[in-house]
C-alpha cells in the first residue's frame, strides 16, 4: 500500500522502507518489529499508522519510561507542527495532554492498565503500540497479557505491535497468533566501537580518563552510563574539576527534577558541549540531540525482591548484550558516532544476551491486585511470556490479606476501593483507611511526596521533606488523589476527624509489616515487625529512636538498610490502631534458669511491646516449654545412664543389622525382622532422638518444666517403651547384655565402643576356647579383651586362637611371676577354664 501525506521530516528514516508493509500487515495480524536504534520506528511507524488511519480509530503507544513518553510525544507532535495535547496526546502520572482531536495517545506505567481495567473491549482503540518492549517491564507484561485476552474473548479486530532494536521474538511467535515478523537492520547512521578493557581498580578514574579522551578525539556531546546514582556523583566529582570550562556537566536520573532531565536532553548548543551521567534511564527511546559519543561502564544496577521484607534490593551486574547495543546506538541518532565500552570484546559473548524480565525479580503486589480486579482467579488464566513466580504471588496475597484487600482469593470492598487509586496497594490502602479517619487530605499530600522520588537528602528521617512546602507537581498529584478518593466507591465512609492523625500513624497503615522496633544497646540495628533484621547509620537522627516506621528499605550489600523512616509514637497507634496489637501467651525455655517461663505478650507482628509473667499455664503448654529447652540444650542434658547408653548402641546395631538383611545379606528365619508382624527398629541415634521428642518423650513428661526436673525421670524407661514386647525379647536373644564364657560366668558385652562388642574376661576364663564366640546367630562376632587377675587389658583380638597359639607364651612368662597364685596353663587350648587360684 502507499504511505499518505507523511511529514518530509520524516520520510527519510530508515524504518519507513517497511511502513507501508508493516500496516498492510497490521490490518490482518499482530506484527513484531525489530528495528536496528536510529531507525525511526519510535517515529516514523506512529505517524505513519495515524496518518493512514480512519478517523475514528485511535491508537495507543505505550512507552516504559515517562523520559520517554515526554520525549516521544513532543517528537510526534513536533513533526505535525502541533503541540501535545492535539492529534497526538500524553497520558501518564501528573501530566495528561489529551483533547477530542487526539488520535495517538503516548501512555507509560499503569496507564494502558487502567483503559482496560476501566473499559475491557477498548472502544475505538484499532491498534496498541508496545514500544522498547525488549525492557519487559512489568506493566508491559502484564498490558500483554491483558490485551491477548481482549483479543480472544472481544476485540478480534485489535491489534498489537511490538518494536524494539533487540526484541527476543521466539516467546513471543509462541504467544500470539498469526503474527508477522519484520526486521529493519539499517541504521541511520553509523557507530564505531572502541573496547577499553575492564577497569583496573575503581570505576571512575577509568570513567575520566575514558570521557576526557572521547572530548579530545571526537566531536559532539558525551553521554555516560552508569550502573547508579552513586557512581554518578563520585564521577561528577571527579570530572568537575577537570572538565573545561566550556563544557557542562549534567547528571540524569529519575532522582532529579523535571528541570534537570529537561536541561539534560535539550537540543544541542553550538557553543556549549555536554557531558551527560546517567543511568539506563537514556538507554531506549530517548533521543538527546547532540550526543555523538557514548561511554558504557557495562554496568548495571537491577532491583531483585527480598523474600521476606518485599522490599526492592539493588545489586550491580553486567548489562546484557541488548542492553550494550541500545547504549551505543543512542551515539547514532542525529549523525555517525562511537561507543567507548569499559570491558573486552572477548568478554563480550559471556553476558547475558537479553534482559531479565521485571514480572521474575519485582514486588508483585500491585500486579496481584490487577488481576483480581480483573477477575482473574489465579495468575495462570492469563497468558504470560514469563508466567509471575508463585512465590512472589503468594508474598503479594499474604500482604493483600493482612492490609485488608483480599479474603479467601477475592478483593474485598475495601480492596475494590484501593484498586481504584493509581498507587501502591499499600499507599492506597492508607489513602482509604486515612479518608474514613478524616485525615484524607493529609494521607493524599504524603502519598504524593512519596510516590516522587526524594531528592537531595542523605537524611533517613522523612520529617524535613513531608514538613517542607510541596513543589507545585506534588500538590497538583495530592489534588488528584484527593478528587479520586472523594469520588471512589468508599467515599461515603469518610467522617470528621475526633483527634489528628500523625505522618507516620497513617504510614503505619501502608506498612504495617515494617514497623521496626530498636534492639537494646546496638545503635542503628533494628527488627521489622516481619522479623527480618535492618539498620541504620549510628550517626543517623533516628538511630536511637525505639520505634519507627520504614517506608523504604533497600541496600547492596548482606544487610538491609532503611533508606527511609520515621519515629512513631505506639500509644498514639494503639489509639488509632487497635487491630495492630495482638494478646499472645508465650511460653518458651529459659537459659539462664534452665526452666520454662511463660509470659503474656502484647505483640506488634513479630515484635514484643510489653510481656507480664504468667504462672497459669497447662501441663502440655509446660512440657512443650521443656522439649524447646531441650532442643536449644542438646540431648546430653537428659539423665543419661550407662544402661541407657548400651540400650541405644544395641538398637542401632539391631536396625543396621536389619537394613543390611533386608538389601541382600544373609536372611535367617529366626533374624532381627524374622516375623512380618515385627515393626521396623526405630532409629535412636541422638539426631534422630531429638528430631521426634514429641513420639517418644513428651508422654512422659507429665507437665514437668526444668531440668531439675527433668534429671528425676527414668530415662531406660522412656527408652525401652520404644520397643514393642516381641522387639525387646528379639533384641536380648540376639543381642544379649551378658555372654556365658567357658568358666560359666555371665560377663557383660559392652556395644559402645567402635567395631565389634566387646567381651572383657579374665584369661582363665577363657581357657579350652580355640574361637571367639559370637552372637546374632552367629553373624557378629565379639571381640575379646583377656585380663589379667588384676582385671587389666593383656590383649584385645578377634583371633583367639591365633592368640593361644602366638601371644599366650610371652604373656605367661610375665604373668605367672606376676601372679603365682593364678593356673597358668602350658597348653591353654586343652586346659580346663576356671575362676579359682591353685590353691582353691
Amino acid at each position: 500500500m502507499q504511505i499518505h501525506v507523511l511529514p518530509t521530516s520524516v520520510t527519510d528514516l530508515p524504518v519507513m522502507q517497511l511502513a507501508s508493509d508493516v500496516i498492510e500487515a497490521l490490518s490482518t495480524h499482530d506484527v513484531l518489529l525489530r528495528a536496528e536504534p536510529g531507525a525511526g520506528k519510535s517515529t516514523g511507524l506512529p505517524l505513519a499508522l495515524l496518518l493512514n488511519s480512519t478517523p475514528d480509530t485511535h491508537i495507543i503507544l505505550l512507552e516504559p519510561r515517562r523520559l520517554a513518553a515526554r520525549s516521544v510525544a513532543s517528537r510526534l507532535a513536533s513533526h505535525l507542527g502541533e503541540a501535545v495535547g492535539e492529534r497526538v496526546g500524553l497520558r501518564m502520572r501528573s501530566d495528561t495532554r489529551v483533547s477530542k482531536e487526539t488520535r495517538l495517545t503516548v501512555v507509560t506505567e499503569g496507564v494502558l492498565t487502567r483503559m482496560l481495567q476501566s473499559d475491557p473491549a477498548l472502544e475505538g482503540v484499532s491498534v496498541i503500540i508496545f514500544d522498547e518492549f525488549h525492557e519487559r517491564s512489568l506493566h508491559a507484561d502484564l498490558g500483554l497479557a491483558l490485551c491477548l485476552e481482549v483479543q480472544q474473548a472481544l476485540r478480534t479486530d485489535l491489534r498489537l505491535l511490538l518494536m524494539s532494536a533487540t526484541l527476543d521474538a521466539s516467546p513471543l511467535t509462541q504467544r500470539l497468533k498469526d503474527v508477522v515478523q519484520f526486521h529493519c537492520s539499517v541504521r541511520q547512521h553509523p557507530v564505531d566501537t572502541y573496547w577499553v578493557g575492564e577497569p583496573r581498580g575503581a570505576l571512575e578514574p577509568a570513567v575520566l580518563s575514558t570521557v576526557l579522551t572521547a572530548l579530545e578525539q571526537h566531536q559532539g556531546d558525551v553521554l555516560v552510563f552508569l550502573p547508579g546514582v552513586a557512581e554518578i556523583t563520585r564521577c561528577a566529582r571527579l570530572l568537575q574539576s577537570q572538565l573545561p570550562n566550556a563544557i557542562e556537566l549534567h547528571s540524569l536520573h529519575s532522582g532529579v527534577s523535571i528541570e534537570a532531565q529537561t536541561k539534560a536532553t535539550a537540543a544541542a548548543s553550538q557553543v556549549v558541549r555536554r557531558v551527560i551521567l546517567s543511568t539506563s534511564l537514556a538507554e531506549t527511546s530517548v533521543t538527546i540531540d547532540g550526543v555523538c559519543v557514548v561511554v558504557d561502564s557495562g554496568l548495571e544496577r537491577r532491583s531483585k525482591l527480598d523474600p521476606v521484607t518485599g522490599a526492592q534490593r539493588l545489586e550491580t551486574v553486567m548489562a546484557s548484550q541488548a542492553s550494550a547495543t541500545q547504549r551505543a546506538g543512542r551515539a547514532g541518532r542525529t549523525s555517525a558516532g562511537a561507543c567507548y565500552r569499559l570491558w573486552n570484546e572477548s568478554g563480550h559473548t559471556r553476558r547475558a544476551a537479553h534482559w531479565q524480565p521485571e514480572i521474575l525479580r519485582a514486588d508483585l503486589t500491585a500486579l496481584t491486585l490487577e488481576l483480581s480486579l480483573w477477575g482473574a482467579s489465579s495468575a495462570n488464566e492469563l497468558d504470560w511470556l514469563d508466567p509471575p513466580p508463585p512465590a512472589a504471588i503468594a508474598r503479594a496475597e499474604a500482604l493483600l490479606s493482612e492490609l485488608g484487600l483480599w479474603h479467601e482469593g477475592q478483593l474485598t470492598r475495601h480492596g475494590k476501593h484501593v484498586a481504584a487509586l493509581p498507587l501502591h496497594p499499600r499507599l492506597g490502602h492508607m489513602l482509604v483507611w486515612a479518608h474514613a479517619k478524616g485525615a484524607g487530605a493529609a494521607a493524599c499530600a504524603i502519598a504524593a511526596a512519596l510516590d516522587e522520588p526524594t531528592r537531595n537528602s542523605r537524611s533517613v528521617d522523612l520529617e524535613p521533606l513531608l514538613n517542607a512546602q510541596l513543589p507545585s507537581a506534588v500538590k497538583r498529584r495530592a489534588r488528584q488523589l484527593a478528587s479520586l478518593l472523594s469520588s471512589g466507591p468508599g467515599s461515603s465512609q469518610a467522617s470528621q476527624a475526633t483527634q489528628p492523625v500523625s505522618a507516620s500513624v497513617l504510614l503505619a497503615q501502608a506498612y504495617p509489616d515494617w514497623i521496626a522496633q530498636r534492639r537494646p544497646g546496638d545503635a542503628g540495628a533494628y527488627r521489622l515487625a516481619c522479623g527480618a533484621g535492618v539498620v541504620i547509620s549510628a550517626d543517623d537522627t533516628l538511630a536511637h529512636a525505639p520505634w519507627l516506621v520504614v517506608v523504604e528499605l533497600g541496600g547492596t550489600g548482606q544487610q538491609l538498610r532503611v533508606f527511609k523512616a520515621l519515629e512513631i509514637n505506639l500509644a498514639e497507634l494503639e489509639a488509632h490502631s487497635p487491630e495492630c496489637f495482638t494478646t499472645r501467651k508465650h511460653v518458651d525455655w529459659d537459659h539462664k534458669l534452665q526452666r520454662v517461663v511463660a509470659e503474656s505478650r502484647v505483640m506488634l507482628g513479630q515484635l514484643v511491646v510489653s510481656a507480664r509473667p504468667m504462672q497459669d499455664i497447662s501441663d502440655e503448654e509446660r512440657s512443650a516449654g521443656l522439649l524447646a529447652g531441650i532442643r536449644k540444650l542438646g540431648l546430653e542434658c537428659l539423665p543419661w545412664t550407662d544402661e541407657c547408653r548400651e540400650w541405644q548402641a544395641r538398637v542401632q546395631r539391631m536396625r543396621d543389622l536389619h537394613i543390611h538383611n533386608h538389601h541382600g545379606g544373609t536372611t535367617h528365619a529366626d533374624g532381627p525382622h524374622a516375623s512380618q508382624t515385627t515393626p521396623p527398629w526405630p532409629a535412636v541415634d541422638d539426631h534422630a532422638l531429638l528430631n521426634s521428642l514429641e513420639h517418644w518423650l513428651l508422654p512422659w513428661l507429665g507437665g514437668l518444666g526444668s531440668i531439675k526436673a527433668l534429671r528425676q525421670l527414668n530415662l531406660h524407661k522412656v527408652l525401652t517403651s520404644l520397643l514393642d514386647y516381641r522387639q525387646q525379647a528379639r533384641l536380648d536373644e540376639w543381642l544379649p547384655l551378658r555372654y556365658q564364657v567357658p568358666s560359666g560366668s555371665k560377663i557383660a558385652l559392652s556395644y559402645l565402643r567402635a567395631g565389634n562388642p566387646v567381651l572383657s574376661v579374665r584369661l582363665q576364663e577363657m581357657l579350652g576356647c580355640k574361637d571367639n564366640p559370637s552372637i546374632a546367630n552367629g553373624e557378629i562376632t565379639l571381640k575379646v579383651e583377656l585380663l589379667s587377675p588384676a582385671r587389666r587389658p593383656v590383649q584385645v583380638t578377634t583371633d583367639l586362637k591365633g592368640f593361644w597359639s602366638n601371644s599366650y607364651p610371652e604373656v605367661r612368662k610375665e604373668m605367672a611371676g606376676r601372679y603365682p597364685k593364678h593356673v597358668w596353663p602350658d597348653d591353654p587350648i586343652n586346659a580346663q577354664p576356671t575362676t579359682r587360684t591353685k590353691g582353691r
